[in-house]
């Protein structure tokens, strides 16, 4: 037996005992805060049914389809997309941030071709717009991840895939050939964090992503009212291969490593020999220390306020960011980006891509993966208008001169 496995059977055990103590127990009599990840309710077994349809949607623009969406998903599972951690502050700042910052239109420029390529840690995407990991798809679709897999995929851009995944990231590979990385819920057990990352690197995941900014559970008032939890019946593609106890499982994947520290990000790169873009960097200082300790990107992203509400919007943290980062490595930003415009407006203060969730999922829900690829395609077209209309021909000419506020902000 390897090391790997040793190590993952042992802690793994322990684990499962552990979950087990504390499942027979009230929080009060543990003597405990209810805030580890390990101690959020856990999935239920409830059949669940996400949206049927394939097929292009008709967009005016992405906020609309959140309603859309409304329609036809169960209520729990509709509400645990769409909402935030406790008064949803944040998730609503990270839009109307964006609505404070204004384009600076250019005339008589001259421009008659946009080039929306970008290049990101080797790989070439066809527009600065990703697909933001995102847990259990199957809350919008019956196809799950690889519905977002196939979207992706048609539209030429990256997907980061979630630990969290309904699917296995393997099938989310097959499903999609082109540019993919792997975002990394840091478990305690590190053996079994080994087995994900290496599994992400054979399944031709070209970044680790691990996740910084939901070490700990932010209530989510939504969840809570609507007494929803994410049922098992959707699957868990990334649990521990080769366990037959899905209980434990599932409490070892529950179990997430609080204090995570740069030694781990540094242990990530050295199993793995890949790229670590720390995801959840929301301060300057924390951008720095990514460049210092020798990593590879920098994801400026609270979750979508579901997280940590009452920090800032994401728009509103980039430009220090940027400042502090001078360019040396690439910057994604996601959190409230809903058109074209606000792609623009991120990339000006810094950003070298963007990501979207939600929108993504709700045309997952309503079309499949055409209709997710319908929602890419549509704010790819507003950004080209966007590039079009401010005499910018490709991302690199986006600057933050051509913002109206910028000197505002920095």
């Amino acid at each position: 037996m390897d090391q790997s496995r040793r190590e993952l059977l042992v802690t793994g055990t322990l684990v499962a005992a552990a979950a087990a103590v504390s499942a027979a127990q009230p929080a009060h009599a543990q003597g405990q805060v209810m805030t580890s990840a390990a101690n959020r309710p856990p999935p239920t077994d409830a059949p669940y049914q996400g949206g049927t349809n394939v097929g292009k949607i008709d967009i005016v623009n992405t906020l609309e389809l959140a309603e859309e969406a409304r329609k036809i998903l169960p209520e729990g599972g509709f509400g645990y997309i769409s909402s935030g951690a406790g008064s949803e502050w944040t998730m609503r700042e990270n839009s109307a941030a964006f609505e404070r910052v204004q384009i600076e239109p250019q005339a008589a420029t001259g421009i008659s071709q946009i080039d929306l390529s970008v290049e990101i840690l080797g790989s070439r995407l066809s527009m600065p717009i990703m697909m933001a990991p995102c847990g259990s798809h199957g809350l919008a679709h019956i196809s799950k991840e690889i519905g977002t897999a196939q979207a992706v995929a048609a539209a030429g851009t990256l997907m980061v895939t979630s630990t969290q995944a309904n699917e296995s990231m393997e099938a989310i590979a097959a499903a999609n050939p082109g540019p993919k990385w792997f975002q990394l819920y840091f478990p305690s057990d590190r053996g079994y964090a080994r087995e994900l990352i290496l599994r992400a690197k054979a399944a031709g995941y070209t970044a680790i992503l691990p996740t910084v900014d939901n070490l700990v559970g932010f209530p989510r008032e939504t969840n809570i009212r609507n007494d929803f939890r994410v049922p098992v019946s959707l699957g868990k593609g990334n649990m521990p291969r080769g366990m037959t106890d899905t209980t434990a499982a599932l409490a070892i994947m529950r179990h997430r490593k609080v204090d995570l520290s740069w030694d781990d990000f540094a242990w990530i790169k050295e199993e793995t020999g890949l790229p670590v873009v720390v995801k959840g960097v929301m301060s300057p200082k924390t951008a720095l220390q990514v460049v210092q300790h020798g990593l590879d990107g920098v994801y400026v992203s609270n979750h979508g306020g579901r997280a940590f509400d009452g920090v800032p919007a994401t728009f509103t943290a980039l430009p220090r960011i940027a400042d502090a980062v001078e360019g040396r490595v690439p910057i994604i930003l996601d959190g409230g980006v809903r058109r074209g415009t606000d792609v623009f407006k991120a990339l000006a203060m810094g950003a070298n891509a963007v990501a979207i969730g939600r929108p993504a999922l709700y045309g997952l829900a309503l079309g499949g993966w055409e209709g997710a690829l319908s929602v890419f395609e549509h704010m790819r077209d507003i950004l080209a208008i966007s590039m079009t209309l401010s005499g910018t021909p490709n991302v690199r000419s986006i600057t933050r001169e051509y913002l109206y506020r910028a000197n505002a902000l920095t």
